[in-house]
């Protein structure tokens, strides 16, 4: 089997035992605990991406501890630390649209997301579709309808992450934001699901 496979193999396994790992302490210790441990284990990991996976266990455990201001101090880190991941600019405007609620601030936040999944490539539908939540939240029809244009323009990539079509934004969207020739489009693009 060539090197790179395993060597690829091998990481995935050790990425989802770290999140296995995780979820344990979770269950076993008190949440400040946890995060001790948790914080601990990763300043002593040097590999790059066993420490973004830690971060990012410890990112939700200050959330869920309402420790919202370290958790935004860890992804600052975090997006100092690597220029080319997506996913903590992501992490930083979720965390002020859901949990801060300040979608100006989660705003700003995502369009450096943006930046960063336009240059790579990685999770840029993703990061739109946090872009559209914000939109509707701010009540911005026009921005959100431009944003959904471009959702429907992203072209995915094989072995490219990202996530697949979605729609809440478009569901939770008061008649007459979205303009209705983009909302029609956007139902073929993305169609509702049958009802069960």
């Amino acid at each position: 089997m060539d090197d790179d496979i395993v060597a690829s193999r091998k990481k995935r396994e050790r990425v989802v035992e770290l999140h296995r790992w995780a979820d344990k302490l979770r269950r076993e210790l008190p949440l400040g605990e946890a995060i001790e441990v948790l914080d601990v284990r990763r300043l002593g990991t040097s590999d790059d991406d066993l420490y973004r996976v830690l971060t990012f266990e410890l990112k939700n455990f200050l959330i869920d501890a309402g420790r919202q201001d370290q958790a935004d101090r860890i992804i600052d880190e975090m997006i100092a630390r690597l220029p080319d991941d997506v996913r903590f600019p992501i992490g930083k405007a979720s965390l002020y649209l859901y949990d801060i609620k300040d979608p100006r601030k989660a705003l700003d936040a995502i369009n450096s997301a943006l930046v960063r999944a336009r240059r790579t490539g990685f999770f840029l539908r993703e990061a739109l579709g946090v872009k559209a939540r914000i939109l509707l939240e701010l009540e911005l029809g026009h921005q959100l309808s431009q944003t959904l244009e471009e959702i429907m323009s992203v072209e995915m990539m094989p072995g490219i992450p990202d996530v697949g079509r979605e729609r809440d934004f478009v569901d939770r969207a008061p008649a007459g934001l979205i303009d209705e020739d983009v909302l029609a489009r956007y139902d073929v693009f993305c169609p509702r699901p049958a009802p069960k």
